[in-house]
């Protein structure tokens, strides 16, 4: 027979559509009881669509798994099936105030210890927290002062957040030069506050905001005496993440003017004084297990007569550790130490320490839970 060239290619050329025409079936094993005796039919495979959780992108909803199935086919002709990839599951960080880890799995503010972040809340959040701190030791003598700060905090957007506190006082003093002996503990005041973040650390070089929080004292802090002290505590923060939810660094600068209307329990009259305080502290603190950081901070603190800073009455510097804990997945315990390594009172000059207007050591204890 003779060759015909025109008449073999196309014989090729059907046999190769016909092949591929094939591949795009698929047997179907029916269910007993349905469909032909012999059990299985010929069907057009179904497309699997491109879509999301329910295939919205392919046919009668079944594509699922975001189109995992659909068929590809490759340079050789052959068809193959992509297998399913598992969706990625988001892991919280290492920190955090609770629910789903904070900004970037951590929450600045409570890392620290008497530093703190430019973190805020996140918009609709609230939380209670309760926060102790104490003071302990006078030159002579035996003195503790605890102040118990119990506060709400609501975050009106990532960068907004408001609050309101209730303080507890408590005091034991005991022949201590210039102070009467106390044992008391009672209601103290109250306050607010307002805390706003101007650069966010995620998209800026650093994280920064600033707060104000206006007080009403009813109490000495040093004698635990009746008095009315009003006060603004005015601060600026800084924070910067070294390595990502592991390494952090944060500065705190604080301003307080204070005026203090006390009653003089001799001769019954009224006398206002005014005073202010100047802070600076600086803080690090590193992730050594998931939600567990610990850090060091050295603080500086100046006390002035008169509310523009205007004579100085002494200073102190303290340096200690800090650790902060997530206990729960809503829950976090934060504590802090530090003692007076340096200082000068104006009224002491010749002693190493102030411990007329500070004390030796100061200890802070803050508990927060998210609802």
């Amino acid at each position: 027979m003779k060759f015909k060239p025109k008449l073999w290619l196309g014989i090729g050329v059907v046999a190769l559509a016909s092949s591929a025409t094939t591949s795009a079936f698929a047997f179907d094993q029916s269910p007993g009881g349905q469909g032909p005796s012999n059990g299985s039919t010929i069907t057009l495979a179904k497309v699997r669509g491109a879509g999301g959780e329910g295939g919205e992108g392919g046919e009668g909803g079944e594509g699922g798994e975001a189109g995992a199935r659909r068929p590809r086919t490759t340079k050789s002709g052959k068809t193959q099936i992509r297998k399913p990839v598992p969706a990625a599951t988001p892991l919280p960080g290492p920190g955090g105030e609770g629910g789903e880890g904070g900004e970037s799995g951590v929450n600045t503010r409570y890392i620290f210890g008497f530093t703190e972040g430019a973190d805020t809340e996140r918009k609709g959040e609230l939380e209670i927290e309760n926060d102790t701190i104490g003071r302990f030791k006078k030159r002579e003598g035996s003195y503790t002062a605890l102040q118990n700060k119990t506060e709400i905090e609501y975050g009106v957007t990532n960068d907004l957040m408001v609050a309101i506190a209730g303080f507890v006082q408590s005091h034991r003093i005991r022949e201590v030069p210039d102070l009467e002996d106390a044992k008391q503990t009672r209601f103290d005041g109250f306050s607010g506050e307002v805390k706003y973040r101007f650069l966010d650390r995620r998209y800026a070089p650093f994280g920064f905001a600033i707060s104000v929080e206006p007080e009403l004292r009813l109490h000495s802090e040093t004698s635990g005496a009746r008095e009315n002290a009003y006060a603004v505590e005015l601060k600026a923060y800084a924070d910067k993440e070294l390595i990502p939810n592991k390494l952090f660094v944060a500065g705190t600068l604080l301003y307080e003017p204070e005026a203090v209307k006390s009653v003089d329990s001799a001769t019954g009259q009224t006398a206002w004084e005014h005073e202010s305080t100047f802070g600076a502290s600086a803080a690090i603190t590193g992730a050594i297990a998931p939600y567990v950081f610990v850090g060091a901070e050295v603080r500086h603190l100046r006390k002035y007569e008169g509310m523009g800073l205007n004579r100085l009455e002494g200073q102190a510097t303290f340096v200690g550790p800090t650790l902060s804990i997530r206990l729960a997945q809503r829950t976090l315990l934060q504590a802090a130490y530090s003692v007076q390594v340096s200082g000068r009172a104006e009224d002491d000059p010749d002693r190493r320490l102030d411990l007329i207007n500070f004390e030796k050591h100061n200890a802070r204890l803050r508990f927060v839970h998210e609802f």
